[in-house]
């Protein structure tokens, strides 16, 4: 439960969205703040967007809106692992292209101007996800203490 001093809780418990109703309350918390956001969708993004394909470990996340049904393409940092992929969530687990991957179930990653398709995507915390992980990657991602990463196989792996 938000109260009026959790600014960064935004859109947990509310009874319309199912997805944050799912989403435990910890994971909600947003690590940036919400300007940086709309910073990042208007001026940033749109520069990332042609780098993030080809700049491993930036990728392009594929995506369909929940609401709209249009196609977007996402700029984030995307980790292999594995059996799949481990996407950090700096700007906490209800960004909006988060949201659709998840309620959509399947997505696709663009990287090095290949594009990989991956399911089950899932929000889970830092102590889930930095196993997964390079061993050197795991002090600094520890560091940010971020409260959600994403989680997903990739459809091809067996």
């Amino acid at each position: 439960m938000t109260t009026r001093g959790d600014w960064w809780a935004v859109g947990i418990g509310s009874a319309s969205n199912a997805w944050a109703e799912a989403t435990p309350w910890y994971l909600g918390r947003m690590q940036v703040p919400r300007i940086m956001r709309r910073v990042n969708r208007a001026i940033t993004n749109p520069l990332m967007r042609p780098l993030a394909g080809l700049v491993p470990p930036l990728a392009n996340v594929h995506h369909v809106g929940r609401k709209s049904g249009k196609a977007y393409r996402t700029p984030v940092l995307a980790l292999p692992v594995e059996k799949g992929i481990v996407t950090p969530l700096p700007y906490g687990t209800d960004m909006d292209w988060c949201q659709n991957v998840v309620a959509a179930g399947r997505y696709e990653i663009e990287s090095l101007g290949r594009r990989v398709e991956f399911e089950n995507p899932r929000i889970v915390d830092a102590e889930t996800a930095l196993p997964l992980l390079p061993f050197l990657l795991r002090p600094g991602l520890r560091l940010l203490a971020l409260r959600g990463y994403l989680i997903a196989d990739r459809v091809d792996a067996d």
